[in-house]
């Protein structure tokens, strides 16, 4: 999803514009506190009921919002903790509640993997669908598209399923 149409690169937004790119960079870090939280139901209620999620290409699955807050949990216990950063963040509005946006994530996780502490680092974009529902912005969808996968033994393991659970897509560098 890379915009073709850049003319509005560097405008000035009016003030209420201005308050929506506030609160939508605002969701995208309540999501990555969230996860590194472990605060599902906070997690699940950043997206639209009906948005869908896709983790495939991390080796996870895809879904709606509560198959994916059920998966969570077990998806991710191996980690002994996780911090989400998120960095360069483009959004496009294309209409007066909806917008697209690109986010450049880094995670990094810690995890003991067959009795060695190991980190595993993910690196990629999210792709990102945002509507507002009166005040507020919500996910109305959100893939993540890894670049790398490193770390020690786990990242190889892991970069092995996302090809399996991504065949269609680039498989992550380790």
């Amino acid at each position: 999803m890379q915009p073709t149409d850049h003319s509005d690169d560097g405008l000035v937004l009016p003030a209420e514009r201005q308050g929506d790119v506030l609160a939508i960079q605002s969701l995208v870090v309540a999501y990555g506190m969230a996860v590194d939280d472990r605060d599902w139901a906070r997690w699940e209620a950043l997206f639209l009921p009906d948005a869908h999620i896709d983790y495939l290409h991390s080796g996870g699955i895809a879904g709606p919002p509560a198959e994916i807050a059920a998966w969570m949990p077990a998806g991710l216990s191996v980690f002994t903790w996780s911090l989400h950063s998120v960095l360069t963040h483009e959004i496009r509005f294309t209409g007066e509640d909806t917008a697209t946006g690109r986010v450049h994530l880094f995670n990094r996780n810690g995890l003991d993997w067959n009795g060695t502490t190991e980190f595993c680092d993910v690196g990629g974009l999210y792709l990102d669908d945002y509507r507002r529902v009166g005040d507020t912005w919500k996910f109305a969808r959100r893939v993540e598209q890894s670049h790398y996968i490193t770390g020690g033994d786990f990242a190889a393991v892991v970069r092995e399923l996302a090809a399996t659970t991504a065949p269609d897509r680039t498989p992550p560098m380790g």
